[in-house]
Parts: C-alpha cells; structure tokens; sequence
C-alpha cells in the first residue's frame, strides 16, 4: 500500500474527524479510502449505465445512426425494424 500525504484546512479536517468518528470509520484514512472508491466506482458506472430509453420518431433515430457515418445500411434498416417490432413502438405512429 502506497502512503499518500494531504494537508486540510483546520474546519475540513474536523469534519472528516466527525464524520470518521459518525459513521464508524477506525480511522480518517478509511473514510478517505471509501470516499475514493465510491468516486471511482461512480465514474466508472457513468460510462456503463444504460441510459432509460426514451421513445423517438424512428425515422429519427435512423438519422442519429446516419449521422454517425458508423454503420452501414442494413444494420440501421434492421435496428428500425426490431425498433417498429417492439412493444414500444408496435401500433403507433412514430414511424
């Protein structure tokens, strides 16, 4: 384990002294090593959650992937075929 050394103003330190002591920490040293591991957990989760999917006109979504220039015909046509086959967008008129 490496030793990292940070300096604190004197009100912030007190209150990782209070929050250490308040939620149960044995030491300030676990309690920053917890605050880093939920930061990088966090950002790393922001990369892997799937966003809630938000019904759109398809022929829009059809330009976004267009747009993009990463996908060829097909693929795109067959994405707005499932998409139109779906419960989401199945007898609507979105298309």
């Amino acid at each position: 384990m490496t030793t990292v050394t940070i300096s604190l103003p004197n009100q912030i330190a007190k209150r990782v002294d209070a929050e250490t002591k308040g939620q149960g920490f044995a030491s300030r040293s676990e309690f920053i090593r917890t605050l880093l591991r939920k930061y990088f957990v966090k950002e790393v989760r922001k990369e892997l959650i799937f966003q809630e999917f938000k019904p759109q006109p398809l022929s829009q979504i059809r330009d976004t992937f267009e747009k993009t220039g990463k996908y060829n015909k097909k693929f795109i046509d067959s994405v707005i075929r499932g998409l139109s086959e779906s419960s989401v967008y199945a007898n609507k008129t979105t298309k």
